[in-house]
Formats: C-alpha cells, sequence, structure tokens
C-alpha cells in the first residue's frame, strides 16, 4: 500500500475516484474503482503516479478531466507559479504543460 498523501484532492468520474495528494515535496495521483477502499494499478502495477516532482506543501486542483481514459489536467502550486500539468492516458505520465 502507497504512503499516506497530505492535502488530498479527490474528484469523481463515470465511477472512478481520482485522488491526487502531497509527500516529500511532490504530488502523487492515485484511482479507485471502490471509493479509496483500494487503490487501481497502473500498467506497470504500481498504485499510484507521480505528477510533479515540485510542489508546495498546498493542495493541487484538477483543472479539467475531458473523458476517462483521456486527459487529465491538474494545476500544482510551485510558488510563485502554478504549474499546469497534463496526461494524456488517465494518470499514467504527466508533462508540464506551462507555467501560470
Amino acid at each position: 500500500m502507497p504512503a499516506t498523501l497530505s492535502y488530498p484532492m479527490a474528484f469523481e468520474h463515470n465511477g472512478l475516484l481520482y485522488l491526487i495528494g502531497y509527500r516529500g515535496g511532490a504530488q502523487y495521483l492515485r484511482r479507485s474503482a471502490d471509493g479509496g477502499r483500494s487503490w487501481l494499478a497502473f500498467s506497470d502495477g504500481e498504485e499510484e503516479k507521480l505528477v510533479a516532482t515540485t510542489s508546495d506543501a498546498e493542495r493541487v486542483a484538477f483543472v479539467k478531466m475531458d473523458t476517462q481514459g483521456c486527459r487529465l489536467v491538474v494545476g500544482v502550486p510551485n510558488y510563485p507559479d502554478i504549474d499546469i500539468y497534463i496526461s494524456a492516458d488517465d494518470g499514467q505520465s504527466w508533462e508540464l504543460e506551462e507555467s501560470l
């Protein structure tokens, strides 16, 4: 089981719960089909994915979800900016899109 995440933010879409949270200077994403009682494995067998390696110890905002299985967009606080990360594969991998 993955370690505890601080400042969690959750979003439910089509029966899946997406949870993003902070640990050790980074933000991580998890997915659940049973409300968080257990976590779904990604294709590599891991239950969470690294979203951003630098982040303030604060909540992340889900900005947009196009459709399940497709694009996820999150805003990650990184003072003095907010970094926008995109995942085109339902959280499997993440790319920094821009800093605002």
